[in-house]
C-alpha cells in the first residue's frame, strides 16, 4: 500500500463507486424535481383556463345586457355544415369575422340574416367581399363601400379582446380528421371557435400550438330534466342538450367513451353524452336532479388530456361546492 501511495502521491480523481453514487444522487433529485415542475405547469395552465372562462363569462354577460339573453347554443345545419354551440359562442363575443356581433344576426351558419324583410332577400352580414353582399347590382362601388362601413358601425363588441380570445378558425385546427379517402367532415370550417389554454393542437396556419375548442351550452330554463341514466328518453326536455356540440365532439372522436379514439381511457358502459350529464350533475340536488349553472350556461374545456368527458375536464363551475 505504501508503494502504491508513493507512485500516485497527488491522485485527485474519483473512484467508480463515487461516480456512481453521484449519478444516483442526481437521478434522485431529477425524479423529485420533474414531477414538481409538471405540477407547477399544470397549476399554471389551470389558472389560465379559469381566467379565460372568467373573461368569457364577462363577455357573455355584456352580450346579455345588450340583447336581453345569452346567445343560443343549439346546433343548426347538417352533417357537413353544422353550426354548433362552440361557433355560436365565438360569433356572439367576437363576431363571425372578428369585427363584432351584428344585431340582425340569426346565428346562421352562412353568416346571413333577413336585413330587408320587405323584399325577402337574405343579406350576408359577414362577407363584405363576396359579390352577393349587395344583391342590387345597380349600386356603385362607392355605394357598396358605404354600406360596408355602415355594417361595421352597427356591430356590437367585440366583447372579448381579439388578442386574448384565442379564437381560431376550425379549418386551421383540423383537416381531414376522419376517413381514409380525404373525406372532409368539417362543421363550417371558416368559422371561429374559442380554444382553451391547454396547447395540444398545432395551428395549421401559424404552426404554433393552441388548445381544443371551448364548448358552450345554454341552459333551457323552461325545462327540468337532467338525468345521466335517462338523458336520451326525451332529450328536448333536458335543461342542457349534449347535442349542442356533438358535431365537433364526434368529428374529432374526443368523447372519453369513444371506441375509436386511441387515447381514450377504458370506461365501458358509459358513452360520451352520459358522461356529459354525469359530469355536470350538481350532487346537492338529486330529487329532482339538477345540473350546475341551471339558469345560465356551461363552458367546457377538454382539459390537459384533450378528451371531453374525462376527470380532468374544466368547467366554469366548481364541483362539489
Amino acid at each position: 500500500m505504501k508503494i502504491f501511495a508513493r507512485q500516485f502521491p497527488n491522485r485527485t480523481g474519483f473512484t467508480l463507486v463515487e461516480v456512481l453514487a453521484a449519478v444516483a444522487v442526481i437521478a434522485i433529485l431529477i425524479s423529485l424535481i420533474v414531477p414538481a415542475l409538471t405540477m407547477v405547469k399544470k397549476s399554471a395552465d389551470m389558472a389560465k383556463q379559469r381566467a379565460q372562462f372568467h373573461s368569457i363569462e364577462i363577455a357573455l354577460e355584456a352580450f346579455r345586457a345588450d340583447f336581453g339573453d345569452y346567445p343560443p347554443s343549439d346546433d343548426v345545419g347538417g352533417m357537413f355544415d353544422a353550426y354548433p354551440g362552440a361557433m355560436k359562442l365565438a360569433e356572439a363575443v367576437i363576431g363571425q369575422d372578428g369585427f363584432g356581433f351584428h344585431p340582425s344576426s340569426e346565428f346562421r351558419n352562412d353568416g346571413q340574416a333577413d336585413w330587408y324583410a320587405d323584399d325577402g332577400i337574405d343579406e350576408p352580414l359577414y362577407l363584405p367581399d363576396v359579390d352577393g353582399y349587395i344583391n342590387d347590382l345597380s349600386l356603385t362601388d362607392d355605394a357598396k363601400d358605404a354600406l360596408r362601413k355602415e355594417n361595421l358601425t352597427i356591430r356590437k363588441g367585440p366583447y372579448l379582446e381579439l388578442e386574448t380570445a384565442n379564437a381560431i378558425r376550425l379549418r386551421d385546427l383540423y383537416r381531414n380528421p376522419i376517413g381514409s379517402e380525404g373525406l372532409q367532415f368539417d362543421p363550417v370550417p371558416d368559422r371561429f371557435v374559442l380554444c382553451d389554454m391547454f396547447r395540444l393542437v398545432k395551428n395549421n396556419a401559424t404552426g404554433k400550438k393552441t388548445g381544443m375548442p371551448v364548448l358552450y351550452y345554454k341552459a333551457n330554463t323552461s325545462n327540468f330534466k337532467h338525468d345521466p341514466a335517462d338523458y336520451s328518453a326525451q332529450p328536448d326536455d333536458n335543461i342542457y342538450d349534449h347535442r349542442d356540440n356533438q358535431k365537433i365532439v364526434e368529428l374529432y372522436d374526443m368523447w372519453e367513451g369513444s371506441v375509436m379514439h386511441p387515447m381514450r381511457p377504458s370506461n365501458p358502459g358509459l358513452d360520451g353524452p352520459a358522461l356529459f350529464y354525469r359530469n355536470t350533475l350538481n350532487p346537492n340536488f338529486t330529487n329532482p336532479m339538477r345540473p350546475y349553472k341551471a339558469d345560465s350556461f356551461i363552458l367546457l374545456s377538454a382539459g390537459p388530456d384533450g378528451l371531453y368527458g374525462t376527470s380532468d375536464d374544466v368547467f366554469n363551475f366548481n364541483k362539489g361546492q
